[in-house]
């Protein structure tokens, strides 16, 4: 071979060996990026955590009001709804599968009985969810449990992920992950020493943790020694807390976003959704003033529209005076024998002064409950404007459907059915009737059968002008 041939050729060769090595690196980066502008962006505000950070939605065992808790229908619609992160609980089936299951057992949200760890992944995927948050009275669905992979490749691009119950498998957890390219998607949480989480941290640069601090482990704000975790989960049942005083929430905002939870009063002081959908003391606003700046919740569509801008108090309301709506727990005064009848003392805390009516705290609604057989309770209704209006009810059931009937200004008006919310703290509206009402005051009677069971709570009627 000719010397000039041969400089070429070495040439050539060069050339392609570094456009060999360019490829390889370029689909390794495009490996370990967001390969969605809109993730991108999601991921971008995740690592946000100054003053002015976008308030995240992260859904509390995804959207289990309109499907099964941990499905894939509850995880596309906590998406659909709002959501930037959607909380699901792992556990590991008896050949070593990650399923999305929060009890130890099926039992609860299942139509089958037994550990998720003496279950293999093929019996596991035999059994059908329940509705809702399950229970013995919720209906099956036609829904399968979900694998971890499955979950994520239905959230690939699209949100992040928090994994509960998963930190003593995060390993297998993680091998999921780099399967699903998923690993940025994901935010680990757990409370172990500072030195496991940071170890685990180590392995891949895109691992996404969250550390849970309470009052046992306040002392681990800013005690991690180089790379941060990318949120705290601040953990209280007291404003006097260590780790929710201003230098401890300053320390954290340093570096991390902080997340709180708002399903029920003892993981954050009292400040509940039910409190905030009350509309009188916005405890989603206390807890970001107090600095969170990710809040999980059970209530999405609401937290969206607070995020948005909306009014609490305008929340499931038609506009301007379109609705009317009427506390379950403040009847007509006079107490019992003219403003209600109660069978039984009232086991409630709430209203101590009420010797007979029980009106309860249900994690911030005040709710009218423990509602017996022959109990009726009267109600005023100022209907502002004429017309035919909607008639719906907020309540929540852990049983069997209830019969309850009501009256309008002293005549009967037919008996409805209360179906089964899934849980005592599940409440939803649903309709009743539709009704011809003229201006002026009306009186509303509610009357319970003989033979109802206690498991009912009832929040508030509602009246909504339809024409």
């Amino acid at each position: 071979m000719r010397p000039l041939t041969m400089g070429l050729a070495v040439v050539v060769g060069l050339i392609v060996l570094v456009t060999a090595v360019a490829i390889v690196v370029a689909a390794a980066i495009v490996q370990r990026a967001p390969a969605d502008p809109p993730f991108a962006k999601l991921h971008s505000e995740l690592l946000d955590h100054d003053s002015t950070a976008k308030i995240m939605i992260a859904a509390h065992r995804a959207q289990w009001r309109d499907y099964p808790e941990n499905s894939l229908p509850a995880i596309m619609k906590a998406m659909a709804d709002g959501a930037d992160v959607v909380e699901i609980d792992v556990r590991l089936t008896a050949d070593g599968v990650p399923v999305l299951m929060h009890d130890e057992t099926v039992d609860r949200t299942t139509n089958g009985t037994g550990s998720v760890a003496d279950l293999s992944l093929s019996e596991i995927k035999k059994l059908r969810l329940v509705e809702g948050l399950g229970g013995n009275d919720a209906a099956i669905t036609n829904n399968a449990i979900p694998t971890l992979e499955e979950a994520m490749l239905a959230v690939r691009h699209k949100a992040f992920v928090n994994l509960d119950k998963g930190w003593d498998i995060r390993e297998r957890l993680y091998e999921v992950l780099l399967a699903t390219e998923t690993v940025d998607h994901v935010i680990f949480k757990g409370s172990p020493d500072v030195k496991q989480a940071a170890d685990f941290m180590s392995i891949d640069e895109s691992i996404l943790y969250m550390h849970i601090v309470d009052d046992a482990t306040a002392t681990h704000i800013g005690a991690f020694p180089e790379r941060q975790p990318v949120a705290y989960e601040v953990v209280f049942n007291s404003l006097q807390d260590p780790q929710v005083q201003p230098a401890a929430v300053e320390a954290i905002r340093e570096t991390s976003r902080i997340w709180v939870n708002s399903m029920w009063g003892s993981l954050a002081a009292g400040h509940t959704d039910e409190g905030s959908l009350r509309g009188a003391n916005h405890d989603w606003n206390a807890l970001v003033k107090l600095g969170a700046t990710v809040l999980q919740t059970d209530n999405v569509e609401a937290m969206d529209f607070w995020r948005d801008g909306g009014l609490l108090e305008r929340w499931n309301h038609h506009p301007g005076d379109k609705s009317i709506r009427v506390q379950a727990e403040d009847p007509v005064p006079g107490g019992q024998g003219v403003g209600y009848l109660d069978v039984d003392r009232n086991q409630c805390d709430l209203r101590p002064e009420e010797p007979m009516l029980d009106v309860c705290d249900n994690r911030g609604a005040y709710a009218l409950a423990e509602i017996r057989g022959r109990e009726w309770v009267k109600y005023s209704v100022d209907v502002k404007r004429s017309g035919t209006y909607q008639i719906s009810t907020r309540v929540a059931s852990d049983g069997p459907a209830i019969s309850i009937m009501t009256e309008w200004d002293g005549e009967a008006s037919d008996t409805f059915t209360i179906d089964n919310t899934t849980s005592l703290n599940a409440f939803e509206r649903q309709p009743l009737e539709t009704r011809h009402f003229e201006m002026g005051i009306h009186e509303l009677t509610l009357r319970v059968p003989a033979d109802i069971v206690p498991g009912l709570n009832i929040d508030y009627f509602q009246l909504d002008l339809l024409k």
